[in-house]
């Protein structure tokens, strides 16, 4: 039988070359456009703005209705979700530092405060911000998706964001219906 001996300075560079090639991983920084980025901010703000609408407007009507209540919490975990990838790409979170009501975007700003203003009016009055903010959202989600088709996590998280507003426009609407029946 005869062994394939290979030469001794191939022999001597393979064994000096394996540690190093085994301690050099493939580095693979995950990184997004500007405009994607700046997407993900804004659907940061955009989520927390719904949350924060509903849950102001659930101290007002929650003996009236559990619709503000239930979606509150649904715009929590959408908020949430944009927030764990704005972690993954390394991106500033808009909503780091805000509270309840507080946005660093001036035009979400100056929406909230008009919606929670309208709101206040009647219960019909804020089942209708309720009908606009998911119109508002599933708009912006679907131009955040055509934007981001490059990164599939991306467009899971708003495919899912785009879904839970769909079934919240119905809760408010059923809710709507029912409001004005009365």
């Amino acid at each position: 039988m005869k062994r394939f001996l290979m030469p001794l300075a191939f022999t001597c560079a393979l064994a000096v070359a394996t540690p190093l090639l085994a301690a050099k991983k493939p580095v693979t920084e995950v990184s997004v456009t500007k405009e994607v980025a700046a997407m993900l901010q804004f659907m940061r703000e955009e989520e927390k703005l719904a949350h924060d609408v509903y849950a102001f407007l659930n101290e007002i009507y929650q003996a009236d209705t559990n619709t503000f209540g239930n979606i509150m919490v649904s715009e929590q975990r959408h908020t949430d979700a944009v927030k764990t990838l704005l972690q993954k790409y390394g991106v500033a979170d808009p909503a780091a530092n805000t509270g309840a009501g507080e946005f660093v975007d001036e035009d979400l700003q100056a929406l909230y405060d008009t919606l929670v203003s309208v709101g206040q009016e009647t219960l019909v009055d804020a089942l209708n911000v309720g009908v606009a903010i998911e119109k508002k959202d599933m708009t912006d989600i679907v131009e955040a998706i055509e934007l981001s088709v490059a990164y599939k996590d991306i467009v899971q998280v708003y495919s899912n964001l785009l879904a839970g507003s769909e079934n919240h426009l119905e809760g408010f609407l059923t809710a709507l219906e029912a409001a004005e029946d009365e």
